[in-house]
């Protein structure tokens, strides 16, 4: 079973001047350019292969077909390609690269992806130092926007808005962009978001889906990785009905002829 969440990079796109990093005065991910040069530093596949062991499924997606309103050509990556890297990090002022931290959550399949990374990445001029945390101190880094360079997972709904919200929306006081950890702002973005949030015809909804989803594959708010592989085993006198996350609901297993 191909997991409903996405796992992402995440980047501060609000501050001035990126923290946590050599550069002086400026934030390189405020340019799309650099952040498309992170895309493109990747071998998404490679990671895929080697250090998942083929338990997952590269995207190139922000969202999974099972949510509403997912448009499936999106799904098609950038191309690896650190020459176009190099490129685009000179183009955009950075001819040497940069320095930054990129904090992971420290459950091992993860902490082993984002080691991955900061090797490719290094091969493109970003010196990327990793930086484990247990959840208890990554979250808290996530909703405060304390991050320079992240990586973290999210499992949608079926209906796009709730993630949409909480993740690419501007952040605010309503709510909207709790973990918006880059406090990235892009108000045609916003706006789509909130006509979404209101339209009750499911045509033009899922057509508002799409339109966020196309903006968010241009801009690269966040870059999409991967969505595990899950696996489930359970004896034969045991059915369940699995949601495709990694959560197993009691209520939703059954025993012999009962429930639980």
């Amino acid at each position: 079973m191909t997991d409903i969440g996405t796992q992402y990079l995440g980047f501060d796109q609000g501050r001035a001047e990126l923290e946590f990093s050599d550069v002086k005065g400026r934030n390189p991910f405020k340019d799309l350019r650099v952040r498309r040069a992170v895309y493109q530093a990747i071998d998404i596949d490679a990671i895929v292969s080697k250090v998942l062991r083929g338990q997952a499924t590269a995207t190139g997606s922000h969202f999974s077909r099972l949510v509403d309103g997912s448009v499936a050509e999106l799904d098609r990556r950038l191309p690896y390609d650190p020459k176009a890297a190099r490129a685009l990090l000179k183009e955009a002022g950075y001819p040497d690269g940069f320095g930054v931290t990129l904090d992971c959550v420290n459950a091992s399949f993860r902490a082993a992806v984002c080691q991955a990374i900061v090797g490719m990445l290094a091969q493109v001029g970003i010196r990327s130092t990793f930086q484990p945390w247990p959840t208890a101190t990554f979250f808290p880094k996530l909703t405060q926007a304390t991050s320079s360079f992240f990586e973290f997972g999210w499992s949608p709904l079926t209906d796009a808005w709730p993630s949409l919200n909480a993740i690419v929306h501007s952040h605010g006081a309503d709510g909207a962009g709790t973990f918006n950890g880059g406090r990235y702002s892009n108000p045609r973005l916003d706006q789509i978001l909130d006509a979404m949030r209101v339209e009750p015809d499911i045509a033009r909804r899922r057509a508002l889906v799409g339109d966020a989803l196309r903006t968010m594959h241009s801009d690269l708010p966040l870059i999409p990785l991967y969505r595990r592989t899950l696996t489930w085993v359970m004896r034969p006198d045991i059915s369940v009905a699995q949601w495709p996350n990694d959560v197993l609901e009691l209520r939703f297993v059954q025993i012999g002829n009962g429930q639980l």
